[in-house]
């Protein structure tokens, strides 16, 4: 079955894909993830959902699941991913963003990636400087937040 992603941006042809996943916690507050400052890091010190690069023949949702438990250690049901958006980076990456609800205690996280993460709220969300790609994916999932399981 392939899975629609809603596109937010213009869409050109690109060999470069990265998937991440947007978790909700049981108090529906949005786990993110504070990019690491370093010369390697694209949009280092802004926020982000944790994800990264498809590798190979990977598809979308096994990148998304296998970057999510690199950089935090909690793993999903791969059943629980509904597809958010996609977007295109200003260097061409097509960002594919997926959204699960799972009961989840900050203990539990053991950070594989970032300079570190939080539980937010979409007002607090609203105030942060975000990786713009995945920016634009986050103000249409908490604009659409009630249309997501």
């Amino acid at each position: 079955m392939t899975e629609t992603f809603p596109t937010l941006t213009d869409w050109n042809p690109s060999s470069v894909r990265a998937a991440g996943v947007i978790l909700r916690d049981q108090n529906d507050r949005i786990l993110l993830q504070l990019r690491d400052i370093n010369e390697r890091t694209i949009g280092p010190g802004l926020w982000s959902f944790f994800g990264g690069h498809v590798e190979g023949d990977e598809d979308i949702k096994t990148a998304a699941l296998r970057e999510f438990v690199e950089e935090t250690s909690l793993t999903l049901d791969p059943a629980t991913l509904v597809p958010v958006a996609r977007a295109q980076s200003y260097r061409g990456t097509q960002l594919y963003a997926y959204t699960a609800k799972r009961i989840t205690d900050p203990a539990e996280i053991r950070l594989g990636e970032g300079a570190g993460f939080a539980f937010l709220t979409p007002d607090q969300i609203r105030t942060l400087p975000l990786l713009p790609a995945a920016g634009t994916i986050l103000h249409h999932f908490l604009d659409n937040i009630r249309n997501f399981p």
